[in-house]
């Protein structure tokens, strides 16, 4: 704008563009980053340019819009949250029902061998839903009573 010959009150209010401005906006990148809420935009995203006031309209819609996204960002956090506990009770579950089928398998084999094998895969699904259990104490979501 310089080269151009623009007027000093132009150029006051259009600042040079430096490499922290055009750095990548972290709330797209790290959605959880802590410390959001102190963040200022680079002065040629703001309405008012430089030194400009902040208290206009569009600046109000802006601020309003980053709010709704946070909290929309908030919501679907949670939402994954209960869902993903509610994922760790249904693999212990679908664990102890294989441990259930191999068990009724065994119990039904006429032969030694085949009587064997359903009994080891037996244990061997008790011993991933007792693992599922203990790593995930605290964790699951508890069935609705």
């Amino acid at each position: 704008m310089e080269y151009l010959g623009a007027p000093k009150d132009i150029l006051d209010t259009y600042k040079d563009i430096s490499s922290t401005d055009l750095s990548v906006n972290k709330d797209v990148t790290e959605e959880n980053r802590f410390g959001q809420g102190t963040d200022s935009l680079p002065w040629f995203w703001r309405m008012e340019g430089v030194g400009g006031d902040s208290t206009n309209a569009w600046m109000d819609e802006f601020y309003r819009i980053h709010w709704l996204e946070a909290r929309t960002r908030y919501h679907r956090w949670s939402e994954e949250l209960t869902l993903v506990r509610h994922e760790m009770y249904w693999v212990r579950k679908w664990f102890e029902g294989q441990e259930e089928e191999w068990k009724r398998r065994a119990s039904q084999s006429q032969e030694a061998g085949h009587r064997a094998y359903a009994e080891r895969k037996g244990v061997l699904y008790h011993s991933y839903a007792e693992d599922v259990a203990m790593r995930f104490q605290g964790k699951m979501s508890q069935p609705a009573s």
